[in-house]
């Protein structure tokens, strides 16, 4: 999930990041913050969102250990 703009979240696809899609808020299942990892489930014939606490979590990791690698790399 790349931001907000008003009630509109707006999605990046992976690994192709000038795709972008505009998604309700209400269409997700739980609150998501900028930088969330979303999946797309269906639910009753409706397409939702839910957020990846787990892969997020990993992935804002990796991204502290190799911003701390480079500060590192410097010194």
């Amino acid at each position: 999930m790349d931001r907000f703009e008003g009630d509109i979240a707006v999605l990046l696809k992976k690994g192709e990041e000038s795709v972008q899609k505009n998604v309700p808020r209400e269409h997700f299942t739980e609150n998501v913050s900028e930088g969330d990892i979303v999946q797309e489930i269906t639910i009753d014939s409706t397409v939702a969102y839910r957020p990846l606490k787990q892969e997020t979590q990993k992935r804002k990791q990796k991204a502290e250990d190799l911003l701390n690698k480079i500060k590192n790399k410097k010194n």
